[in-house]
């Protein structure tokens, strides 16, 4: 008997050991880090600069995080700049 049964059709992704792995680790977090840039600059638009304060304006759009929850923390808008290469000096 198979202890994960397949629901979505997609199955788990492959594990990857070592640098492999990383690499694949960096390069999804980038990729979704680009794909929240534009909401990003929206909400500077706004005047929410600092990490607190895009946090708490993502978490009132409902923007999902990587792993899907929505409830966002100003550590976690400092790591998404400094993927995007904004650096955490704000």
């Amino acid at each position: 008997m198979d202890p994960m049964p397949e629901t979505s059709g997609a199955g788990p992704r492959p594990r990857r050991c070592g640098d492999a792995g990383r690499r694949a680790a960096i390069a999804r977090a980038r990729g979704f880090a680009r794909g929240l840039a534009p909401v990003l600059l929206e909400i500077r638009a706004e005047g929410f600069t600092t990490p607190s304060g895009i946090a708490r304006a993502m978490t009132r759009r409902g923007v999902r995080k990587p792993r899907g929850s929505t409830v966002w923390a100003a550590s976690c808008v400092q790591k998404l700049l400094r993927t995007l290469g904004e650096g955490a000096e704000r």
